[in-house]
């Protein structure tokens, strides 16, 4: 009777392991899904950037979505580059799915900060681009998306972020 158990638990076992085996290429850009895998990434002036959740006591990227406010926020770190890139958003003019235009200075907006050489932080402020919502689920707590932003710092520096993506959960 044991050795029918073991037989069937085996098979069982290996599927369970190889699915968990799975290996993440941090070196590509995560996939356009949108069922709250916390994933997020891009490209800065042509150069990925990738910010993935690698456990449950992670919380980059991250998202947060105020209901009294109806305001989304969400960010993350480069997981590619130590002290890399930072990037967040804050959008709460027209929340709901579909393209939100981001303006300088307006509700909806986005931050890059970027160590330069000298160690030094640079904020880069959204000039010019947009955040869209391909899935805005406030019930379920995901929001997934696209955006393409050229960013600008005090001194006049811009930076072009492209192709960029996210799917989170939040909790």
């Amino acid at each position: 009777m044991k050795t029918i158990q073991l037989l069937f638990l085996l098979p069982l076992m290996g599927i369970l392991l190889s699915a968990s085996c799975k290996k993440e290429n941090l070196n590509a850009l995560p996939p356009a899904t949108t069922t709250g895998e916390n994933t997020m990434g891009g490209y800065i002036d042509g150069k990925l950037f990738v910010s993935r959740r690698r456990d449950l006591l992670s919380t980059d990227p991250s998202i947060t979505y105020n209901t009294v406010l109806s305001k989304l926020t969400f960010g993350g770190n480069s997981v590619l580059i130590p002290d890399g890139p930072v990037v967040g958003f804050s959008l709460e003019e027209n929340l709901k799915q579909g393209k939100l235009i981001l303006t300088p200075g307006g509700k909806n907006s986005g931050l890059l900060t970027i160590r330069a050489a000298s160690g030094t932080l640079i904020h880069y402020f959204s000039q010019s681009g947009y955040v869209e919502l391909t899935r805005f689920d406030p019930n379920a707590k995901i929001f997934s998306g696209t955006f393409d932003v050229v960013f600008k710092s005090e001194s006049g520096q811009t930076v072009h972020f492209t192709e960029g993506r996210f799917d989170l959960q939040s909790f």
